[in-house]
Formats: C-alpha cells, structure tokens, sequence
C-alpha cells in the first residue's frame, strides 16, 4: 500500500462531538481519500475518542494529561504520521469539501525550495443543536435553518488583506499564521523542531512556530478557498479573555525577541541580535567592545575565542563565551559577527536598522532569515563612513568608557 500524501493530525480532548463531525467532514473532501490518513493526537483524555469507520486510515496515538499541551499533543500526531504533508485542523473545526485540495495547493504554489506554512479560512457560525448532517450540509454551502453565521475575525481579514495573503508578509506578520487549520511540509517542520513543548496553556504555539518557520526561510501564504468552520466565536469574542492572553504574551516575550512582543529594559535568554566576538587580547578589549554592542540594544555577546568571561562582566547574563547554541541563533533577527575591538557612535539596533553591512576587518552585520535563505549579501561599508570604528587599543580603558570610546 502507498503512503499516503497528506497527513491530518487533530489534537483531541474530551470533544467526541466535535471529532465525529470533523472526521465526517474529511470523508466528504473532494482529495481522493487513498491520499490521505488521519492522526488523533490525544492530550489525556479520561475516556479516549472512539473512532467512527473512515474511508481514510485513521488512528489514535495518547499522552499524559500534563495540563493543556496542544502543541505536544501535534507534534506526537506528527511523529506517528506517515504523510509528506502534515495539515493541522482542530478537533472543534469543519473543514469545507475542498479544504485539504485547495491547502495543498496554496502550499505548492509558494514553494520557493524554503519550506511553506500555509493556513486555511477559518469561519464561525453558532452551529447549536445540530447534527452531524446538519453541519455537512452547512459547510457544503447549504443553507440550513436555525444556523447563524457570525463574524469572521476582523484582525484576520485585515492582516490577509494587508500582506496579499501573507504573499508580502514580513516579520511581525507570524500572528497571521493559526494552527487551527494549518498545512506544513514535513521537512520544514522537522526542521523547526516542531511545536514547542514547553509552551502549556492556551495560545502562542502556533505564532511561535510561524516566527521560527519564517527565521528559517520559509515562506507564509494565506488560502481563501481552503475553508473550515468553528462553532462558536474568535476568541477575541468571548468573555474573559485578558488572563489567556496575557499568559501567552508572557510566553511569547521570552522566545520572540521583537519589541512588538516583549517590549524593551527586561533582559531574556533569547535576545533579538547575537553577536560573536573574536580577536580581542585582553579583559579591557573584551570589556570595551560589550559595552558599545550591548548599549540600548536588546543583544546577546559570545566571546568565541576564549575560556572565560572576563571577571567584569561575569554577573551580566546577556555575555557568554563559546559558539551560540542554534536554538538561540536561529531564534535571533540579526546575527553580528565582530572582529577587533570596536566602538559605536550609535546603539547596534540603530545601526542594524540600516541592513546587513560589513566593515572591513571589524564588524559584519547579516539578517539569520536571509542567512538561511542563502541571500545573505552584507554591502561593505568604508570604515570612514561607518557609525563602528576600531578602538583605539593604546589608550587607557578608563579614557574610553565613559565617553563611548
């Protein structure tokens, strides 16, 4: 028997319901069913879903309860999958008739050899009382008498619209990308390590993979006919949604080094430029160059070529020797690889904001999307017109810091 395409993981808790009509959904698709296989991934139900007969292999794989882990309840789907493609799809979600087709498709068609995270329509309509016909019908484009059809989310439609179906999309727009219907090829998804684990709770797993799929070159894109359909609202239009919320901003602030999300002061493990330091012979070289790279900049320093930190900076947590672990580089927006001893006129993220650059035999700057990506072409700028100049390693450490240089 072939292995099948396409790889529809749904994580599941305590909803038969809403499985029953999801599965039923997936058996009326216009993909041909021998393409197809479904995984359940279970996130410690007491009593495990039963499964009603499928045209389409289909299966349950369970974990723990450890509290709510959709993310891991994914990824072990997606361990137990067989498919090239893995689509995402909540258990509370219905899926249109051409859903997986036109997911695949759109995932095909913005396929630059980087990896594609393609996400589907999602729709809300107050499906109250009705059965699993009922609903086929409805997501068939059937009227059905008593169903009410409520608002598509606004900050979706508006960030579709903006970015051309996230054709344009730039760094922020990561939180256009929802996991409720969600299509990936399989290696970009390895790649990225999956959904992160460690994020428990409602939200934030699906933004935070988009973030890392993005930093590593891949590409987004938005598909309008890939149609599925929750019953009830957006989140953003229930009652009590500030403690969901902001736990997620809090989860998000430590792994996605934006300002947008973490805001400025507050020093993270994962900061948004890591900057490699080499070529220094001393602790007052060394101590020098951290000083200007760290200033006003939400940075992180690897001494690369030494054993130790230099004493003085030893209770400054952003400034480490070795090579930076991947999971932080990768993380990162810019890395900044620097040379010799240096000094600024302005912050690194000022000078990071005009571009990737190279300074000749001092400081190069180059963006990780681009890095991954393979476009990485840093302009060389003379030193003569540069904001990094070479320290002036002859002076006395105290002539220098307290005048920037």
């Amino acid at each position: 028997m072939n292995e099948p395409r396409v790889s529809v993981v749904i994580p599941y808790f305590e909803n038969q319901a809403g499985l029953d009509r999801a599965l039923a959904a997936l058996a009326r698709q216009d993909f041909s069913v021998r393409q197809l296989e479904v995984v359940v991934g279970d996130d410690g139900s007491a009593v495990p879903p039963v499964l009603p007969a499928t045209p389409f292999p289909c299966r349950v794989v369970r974990q723990q309860n450890l509290g709510f882990r959709a993310g891991a309840a994914r990824n072990l789907g997606a361990r137990a999958a067989s498919g090239e493609v893995l689509v995402f799809l909540d258990g509370d979600m219905i899926p249109e008739p051409g859903f997986v087709g036109a997911l695949l498709a759109g995932l095909e068609s913005a396929d630059d050899g980087h990896g594609v995270l393609a996400v589907g329509a999602r729709h809300h309509a107050d499906l109250t009382g009705c059965g699993v016909t009922d609903v086929l019908r409805w997501v068939a484009g059937e009227p059905v008498p008593g169903v009410r059809r409520l608002q598509d989310p606004a900050w979706l439609t508006d960030g579709y619209r903006r970015t051309e179906n996230l054709r344009a999309a730039g760094t922020e727009d990561f939180r256009l990308v929802i996991s409720a219907l969600l299509a990936v090829d399989r290696a970009l998804f390895e790649r990225c390590g999956g959904f992160d684990e460690t994020l428990v709770g409602y939200g934030g797993e699906d933004w935070d993979l988009a973030y890392r799929c993005r930093q590593l070159g891949a590409q987004f894109i938005h598909v309008p006919g890939a149609g599925a359909w929750h019953d009830g609202p957006d989140l953003a239009g229930r009652a009590s949604t500030r403690a969901v919320k902001d736990a997620e901003t809090l989860a998000l602030a430590r792994r996605i080094p934006l300002p947008s999300t973490r805001g400025a002061g507050v020093v993270h493990e994962q900061p948004w430029a890591v900057v490699r330091v080499a070529g220094h012979r001393d602790d007052a070289e060394a101590y020098l160059t951290a000083s200007h790279v760290l200033r006003d900049t939400d940075a992180g320093v690897w001494f690369t070529d030494r054993d130790e930190v230099p004493e003085a900076l030893a209770a400054d947590p952003r400034v480490r020797t070795g090579e930076p672990p991947a999971r932080i580089l990768d993380r990162a927006v810019v890395a900044v690889d620097v040379l010799a001893p240096l000094v600024l006129d302005v912050a690194l993220r000022q000078w990071c904001a005009r571009g990737e650059s190279h300074v000749p035999g001092l400081l190069t700057v180059r963006s990780v999307r681009a890095v991954h990506r393979g476009e990485s072409r840093p302009e060389t700028v003379a030193p003569a017109d540069s904001a990094a100049h070479a320290a002036d390693t002859d002076r006395r450490l105290e002539d220098r810091v307290g005048h920037h240089g």
